[in-house]
């Protein structure tokens, strides 16, 4: 249903208040362009008040008039405050970046449609922004409006922030062949970089102006990425017993990465093993300092941009599961059985991708192991 343009009276431009937008809230950006035409401003002028709260949304109008579009936009879900025009204006906000990473596959339709009514996009660009490493899905919001994603979300998604100007860069190359992957490292040669290998990640720490001149550089080749070093995550593996479970060993594994004490023995004996997974950057430097001061071996395994296979080792409903694989176009409709248990799938998948399609087999009564995938 379309929304009618919100009208206000020439004399909303006269008086001594302002209404400040404290927080998008429960609200639909969709409203925005009514709010728009109402008060004469453009779209992405609303847009900015609300992702960029606390901010002045109309300034000195009267109390009547500022009083009515509180009424109205608290209808919408909008969070509002009217304060006296000649109050300090709100301080300037840092913008962040906010990047999601579903914890829970099961949520991911959920998720996306609430993300979609977030953002005002369709559920399909929203499924894209999320399944596209490394989740990147608002830019340039305020610490409020990562609070009401937070709120809106719910369980299942965790979101990090960070402040685009203040963040380094990796560099990652995502050449189609060798040649180009050559080709690309030649020109960041020219250019003064030294790439560190000519496959993965060939540069790290640039700063902000140093990871755009990149970006405008090679972007139209597509063959580097240049990721936000907070957003990328990493699994935890210790990768080998050594000294054992010794009580600074176990007290880590028991608060830390949250191993029951009873399995701890049994995860020494299980090496190589993960211990966290999808640990955010900002967080892997304390973890493995951590499980060294503990005696622990460890390596962070970058997850961000990994591929999965899937292997599937028993089902208690094969009609179930194949008419699943069928409908996730991971199996020809014309097959008449199952391929004999177990048994992986053709496909190699994005990290997320994969754990989407483990959720939606083991719904359909399917055991699955994800497999990583040799580089």
């Amino acid at each position: 249903m379309q929304e009618s343009a919100v009208q206000f009276p020439p004399e909303a431009t006269s008086g001594d208040y302002r209404l400040v937008v404290t927080s998008i809230g429960e609200a639909s950006p969709a409203t925005a362009r009514s709010i728009a035409v109402g008060l004469n401003v453009s779209v992405q002028s609303v847009l900015d008040a609300f992702y960029r709260a606390p901010s002045i949304l109309v300034d000195q109008v009267s109390l009547d008039i500022a009083e009515q579009m509180q009424t109205l936009l608290n209808s919408l879900g909008y969070e509002t405050a009217i304060e006296a025009s000649a109050e300090a204006v709100p301080a300037t906000q840092v913008y962040v970046d906010i990047a999601a990473y579903l914890t829970d596959a099961k949520q991911f339709d959920r998720v996306t449609t609430e993300l979609a009514r977030f953002i005002g996009a369709s559920e399909a660009d929203a499924s894209r922004l999320l399944s596209t490493p490394p989740g990147v899905v608002l830019g340039s919001v305020t610490e409020a409006t990562l609070e009401a994603l937070r709120k809106r979300l719910g369980e299942g998604v965790e979101l990090i922030a960070s402040s685009p100007e203040q963040a380094f860069y990796d560099v990652f190359l995502s050449a189609d062949s060798a040649d180009q992957a050559s080709h690309t490292c030649a020109e960041l040669r020219r250019r003064g970089y030294t790439p560190m290998a000519e496959q993965g990640c060939a540069l790290m720490g640039l700063s902000k102006s140093e990871a755009d001149q990149l970006w405008s550089i090679f972007h139209k080749a597509n063959s580097l990425r240049v990721i936000n070093r907070d957003f990328l995550r990493y699994d935890l593996v210790l990768t080998d017993p050594g000294a054992g479970p010794t009580q600074r060993a176990q007290k880590v594994l028991r608060d830390m990465a949250g191993i029951p004490e009873h399995l701890i023995e049994r995860v020494f004996a299980a090496t190589p093993i993960t211990l966290i997974d999808a640990l955010p950057a900002g967080e892997l430097e304390a973890a493995m300092t951590a499980c060294s001061d503990a005696g622990l071996n460890v390596r962070a395994d970058l997850i961000s941009f990994m591929h999965l296979g899937l292997r599937i080792t028993r089902t208690s409903q094969p009609g179930l599961l194949r008419n699943t694989l069928s409908s996730l176009g991971l199996l020809d409709p014309a097959q008449a059985s199952l391929p004999e248990l177990p048994f992986h799938l053709p496909c190699h998948f994005p990290e997320l991708q994969a754990r989407i399609i483990r959720s939606a087999l083991q719904a359909a009564g399917t055991d699955v192991e994800l497999v990583e995938v040799a580089a």
